[in-house]
C-alpha cells in the first residue's frame, strides 16, 4: 500500500507514547445517547473542567450552532474555556481514539495525520455509507492545521495499538486480523511499520470477553445462562486491558482466580489474560530488554438494561446479523464496557474510571481504590482524577475510547482562520 499523499522525507516520523507531552486533547461532541436518561454530556464537561487547566482541549462540532450550544453549556456550568478551541468537523459518533486524529510527530517537532481506512469496529464494510463520515474525521483535522497526511487502505482503530514511544507497538491480532481479512497477519505488520516507523510489533491474542463483538452472541450471566449482551463492543481493544505506562513498564489486567472461579465471564478473562501474561513475559521491547509488568484488577461486572429508544439497543436491532437472534422490542440486560485501564493520561493529570456508588457493594470501591493506588503509583508527579463514565461505557468503550492526543509541537503555523474559541 503506497502512500500517495506524502513524499518520502528525511525527517522520521513516529507516534509518540501518550505519556509524552501534549498541545491538546481532541475530542467529539456526543451525536446520540447510548442510554435514555444517561447522558454522556455530563462526562464529556467533567472531562473538559479537569483537562483546561493543563492542556488545550480541542472540540470536533457537527456546525456552528452546535459551537454555540457547547460554549453555553460552559458558562452555564461556570467551566472556563480560555483553553477551548472548536472545529467544524462532522462526526456520527464519539470515539475519537478510534477515527480521530492520529497524530505523528517528527524529530524537529513537525506533525502529520494517519488516515486508516474505517468499518465501524467491524460490524460493516469499508464501502458502507455509515462510514464514509467518521473515516474523513482525520482529513477534516488536518486541513484545518494545514497537515500533511499518511494514507493506508489498512482498517485499523487507535484503540487497539499501544505505543512505548520508542518503536515498539503492542496490538490484538484477534482484532486487526478480523478488520483486514483479505491481509495476511505479515502483511498488517508491513504495514503499520511503514505507518509508524515501528522496530518491532508484539501480538496479543485476544481481549477480554466482555468487549467480544456483539452480534457473536450473548455472555453468560452471573445465573450461568447466556443472556447478557455487550453494548456494540470492538471485539478485544488493547486499550481495556494492556497500557505501557513508560517505555518499559506495562499494566496488565488481572481476573482473580476467586472471581474466576464464582464468574463465567471472569474465568473466560482469565484464561486470555494468563495467555497475554505469558506472551508478554517472553517478549523483549525494540532494544532487546523485558518489561516489567504490573497488574490491575478488573473491575466488578455490571449490568444495565436497554430497550427500544435506546441508541445502542436500537443501532444493535437494526444490525443484527451472523446467524443471531436479536429478540426485537424487548428489554435486555447488558454489561457495561468497564474498565480501569481505559484511562488518559496527559500533561500533569490522568483521568481514570471508577464505579462505586452508594448502595453498591464495598468490593466495587476497594477496588477502586486499589486501581487508583496503581495509577499514582505508576504516574508519579500527576493528579489522577476520578470520573464516573458509565454513560460512555454503555456505548462500548471508555474514556480513553473517546479522547485522542495531539503531541506538543511548535505553535500553529497559519492556513486556515485558526477556530474560534468563543
Amino acid at each position: 500500500m503506497s502512500d500517495k499523499r506524502v513524499k518520502p522525507g528525511i525527517e522520521t516520523y513516529r507516534f509518540p507514547a501518550e505519556f509524552e507531552p501534549h498541545e491538546a486533547i481532541w475530542l467529539g461532541w456526543p451525536v446520540y445517547e447510548n442510554k435514555k436518561g444517561l447522558s454522556t454530556v455530563p462526562v464529556m464537561l467533567k472531562i473538559i473542567k479537569e483537562l483546561a487547566p493543563y492542556v488545550k482541549v480541542k472540540i470536533a462540532a457537527q456546525d456552528d450552532e452546535e459551537k454555540n450550544k457547547i460554549i453555553a453549556l460552559l458558562k452555564e456550568k461556570q467551566i472556563p474555556f480560555r483553553h477551548v478551541y472548536f472545529y467544524t468537523i462532522p462526526h456520527a459518533d464519539i470515539w475519537f481514539r478510534d477515527m480521530g486524529p492520529i497524530f505523528l510527530k517528527s524529530d524537529n517537532g513537525n506533525l502529520k495525520i494517519v488516515k486508516f481506512n474505517f468499518n465501524m469496529w467491524g460490524y460493516n464494510d469499508v464501502s458502507a455509507e455509515e462510514c464514509a463520515v467518521d473515516r474523513e474525521v482525520p482529513q477534516w483535522a488536518a486541513n484545518w492545521l494545514k497537515l500533511d497526511v499518511v494514507e493506508t487502505e489498512m482498517v485499523s482503530e487507535g484503540g487497539d495499538r499501544e505505543f512505548n514511544g520508542k518503536g515498539t507497538m503492542i496490538a490484538v491480532k484477534a482484532v486487526e486480523m478480523q478488520r483486514n481479512m483479505g491481509m495476511t497477519c505479515e502483511e498488517i505488520e508491513t504495514e503499520f511499520k511503514r505507518v509508524f516507523h515501528l522496530k518491532k510489533i508484539i501480538w496479543l491474542e485476544q481481549g477480554i470477553y466482555e468487549d467480544d463483538h456483539t452480534f457473536m452472541g450473548q455472555l453468560p450471566g452471573p445465573d450461568g445462562i447466556k443472556n447478557i449482551c455487550t453494548p456494540l463492543c470492538t471485539g478485544g481493544h488493547i486499550d481495556e486491558f494492556c497500557r505501557f505506562v513508560s517505555p518499559d513498564t506495562l499494566l496488565l489486567a488481572e481476573a482473580a482466580e476467586e472471581e474466576a472461579s464464582r464468574d463465567l465471564i471472569a474465568f473466560e478473562n482469565r484464561k486470555r489474560l494468563e495467555t497475554n501474561l505469558a506472551i508478554l513475559k517472553k517478549e523483549k521491547d525494540q532494544d532487546g530488554n523485558p518489561f516489567k509488568i504490573i497488574r490491575m484488577p478488573m473491575p466488578e461486572s455490571l449490568f444495565f438494561t436497554m430497550e427500544p429508544g435506546d441508541g445502542v439497543y436500537d443501532a444493535i436491532a437494526k444490525n443484527y446479523k451472523y446467524g443471531a437472534v436479536f429478540p426485537i422490542e424487548k428489554e435486555l440486560k447488558f454489561i457495561v464496557a468497564a474498565s480501569y485501564l481505559n484511562f488518559l493520561v496527559t500533561n500533569k493529570v490522568v483521568l481514570a474510571q471508577h464505579y462505586w456508588k452508594p448502595g453498591l457493594p464495598k468490593r466495587i470501591k476497594d477496588k477502586d481504590e486499589q486501581a487508583l493506588k496503581i495509577l499514582s503509583a505508576v504516574f508519579p508527579g500527576r493528579k489522577i482524577i476520578p470520573i464516573d463514565a458509565i454513560p460512555v461505557n454503555l456505548g462500548g468503550g471508555g474514556i480513553h475510547c473517546i479522547t485522542q492526543q495531539e503531541p506538543a509541537a511548535p505553535p500553529y503555523r497559519g492556513g486556515l482562520p485558526r477556530p474560534s474559541r468563543r
